[in-house]
C-alpha cells in the first residue's frame, strides 16, 4: 500500500514538473535568419511577431546584449529598423531611435524648425510642437500611432539617404522612435511609406560593427581594405562641395552638416605633391569664411591665373604655407557635390560627384586621387 502511495506521489510530482517546464521550453523558441546570421527568442521574439515582424522591424543585426539606454540598463537586441528593449515586467519597448539618430547627426530635434500654422486636416502635437499630415498621418494612425512611433519631432523635410550603393532623395519625417520616408514611385502600394533603417545606421556607433560603405564608395572600400578598413557611421551624403585647381595642387571644400555648420560652414582639404615623400599629401583646415566678409583680397594675379575667393581665398591669404605651396589658382572655383566617409583607422574617402573621382586621405597624411571604382 505504501509503495502504491509512493508511486502515485512520484508520478504526480513528475507530471507537475513537466507542466511547469512547458512554458520555459516555449519561451526558448528561436527564429534564426541566415540573411544576417542572428536569432530572436523569448519576449523579444513574441513582440517582434505580434507587432509587424520583418516589414516593421527588419532582420536582427545583433545578438541579445546588455546596454545602458537613458539611465536604464538591460537586455536589448538591434534590428535593421529598431532597437527592442526587454524591460521585464514592464514588457518590451522600442528604442527612441528617431531622436537618437538626429543627435548623432548633430541636429537635435529641439532645434529643428516648427510650423507657424497647421493646415486643415493635419494633427498638431503640443508635446513636441510639430504636426502630422497627409500620407504620414494616415500611416501613423493605421500602424500603431503613439505607442509605435512616438510623437513627431520634425516637420516633413527633404533628405538624401543611402540606398545600397545609390542615393535616394525624398520627403521624410522624424518621430521619437522612427523615421518615415515617402516614396511616390511606389504610390498605391503598401510600400508608399517606408520606415527608415535607423537600427542599421545607429548600431555601428554603439558597437564594434563596421557601418556600410557610403554610396559610390563600396568598391573603393573593398579595394583598399588595409588603408581604409572599417567604415564609420553617418557619412556625408551628396552635400554641397567646391573644388579649385592651383599651380601646384588643389583645394576641395566639403560642407558640414548639423549644428557644427552654424559656426563652421565646412572643411577645406588642401592637396599637393610633396617631393620629399614622393606622394600626394593632404592638410585639413576649417572654413571660417562667412557671407558678408570680403569675398577676395583684391589681389592682381598673373595673366591667365586667378585669386581664390571666399573660403578658399581666406585660407590662402592667411596661411603663408598654403599660399606659397599651392601658388595661384589656374581656374575659377567650381561647385560640386560630395560623399564623404570617415574610417575608424583614421582615413577618409571623398567621392566627388562632378568628376566621378575619389580622394583617399590616408592616416599618414598621404593621399591618392583615383577614378571611382565600380
Amino acid at each position: 500500500m505504501k509503495r502504491g502511495i509512493l508511486l502515485v506521489t512520484l508520478l504526480l510530482a513528475i507530471s507537475g514538473a513537466l507542466v511547469a517546464a512547458a512554458p520555459a521550453s516555449a519561451a526558448e523558441r528561436r527564429r534564426c535568419f541566415p540573411e544576417t546570421g542572428f536569432c530572436i527568442s523569448g519576449a523579444i521574439l513574441r513582440y517582434w511577431e505580434r507587432n509587424g515582424g520583418l516589414p516593421v522591424f527588419g532582420y536582427p543585426i545583433s545578438e541579445l546584449r546588455i546596454e545602458t539606454v537613458e539611465n536604464w540598463t538591460g537586455p536589448v537586441q538591434w534590428f535593421e529598423r529598431d532597437r527592442l528593449e526587454d524591460h521585464g515586467s514592464v514588457g518590451v519597448l522600442a528604442g527612441r531611435l528617431g531622436a537618437q539618430v538626429l543627435d548623432y547627426q548633430g541636429r537635435p530635434w529641439q532645434l529643428l524648425p516648427r510650423p507657424t500654422s497647421v493646415p486643415k486636416g493635419c494633427r498638431f502635437f503640443p508635446e513636441t510642437g510639430h504636426s502630422l499630415c497627409g500620407k504620414f498621418l494616415e500611416y501613423w494612425q493605421r500602424n500603431g500611432g503613439l505607442m509605435r512611433f512616438g510623437y513627431p519631432i520634425s516637420e516633413p523635410m527633404t533628405e538624401t539617404l543611402a540606398n545600397g550603393d545609390e542615393l535616394w532623395t525624398g520627403t521624410v519625417q522624424y518621430f521619437e522612435r522612427r523615421r518615415m520616408e515617402y516614396h511616390p514611385e511606389l504610390a498605391g502600394t503598401r510600400y508608399e511609406v517606408l520606415l527608415g533603417l535607423l537600427g542599421r545606421d545607429i548600431y555601428p556607433a554603439v558597437s564594434d560593427r563596421c557601418a556600410p560603405p557610403a554610396p559610390f564608395l563600396g568598391s573603393t572600400t573593398r579595394a583598399y581594405p588595409n588603408i581604409l578598413g572599417c567604415p564609420s557611421p553617418f557619412p556625408k551624403l551628396a552635400v554641397p562641395a567646391a573644388s579649385q585647381r592651383f599651380e601646384r595642387g588643389a583645394m576641395y571644400w566639403v560642407a558640414n552638416t548639423g549644428d557644427i555648420a552654424s559656426w563652421q560652414a565646412g572643411n577645406i582639404w588642401v592637396v599637393f605633391y610633396d617631393n620629399a615623400r614622393g606622394s600626394l599629401v593632404w592638410q585639413l583646415h576649417p572654413d571660417y569664411w562667412r557671407e558678408g566678409e570680403p569675398v577676395s583680397g583684391g589681389m592682381t594675379p598673373p595673366p591667365s591665373l586667378f585669386e581664390p575667393i571666399r573660403g578658399f581665398g581666406k585660407l590662402w591669404r592667411e596661411n603663408q604655407f598654403v599660399r606659397e605651396t599651392l601658388g595661384w589658382a589656374v581656374e575659377p572655383e567650381r561647385a560640386d557635390k560630395a560623399v564623404e566617409q570617415y574610417f575608424r583607422g583614421g582615413a577618409f574617402a571623398i567621392y566627388r560627384m562632378n568628376t566621378d573621382r575619389v580622394y583617399i586621405m590616408k592616416p599618414d597624411n598621404t593621399a591618392e586621387d583615383i577614378q571611382c571604382i565600380r
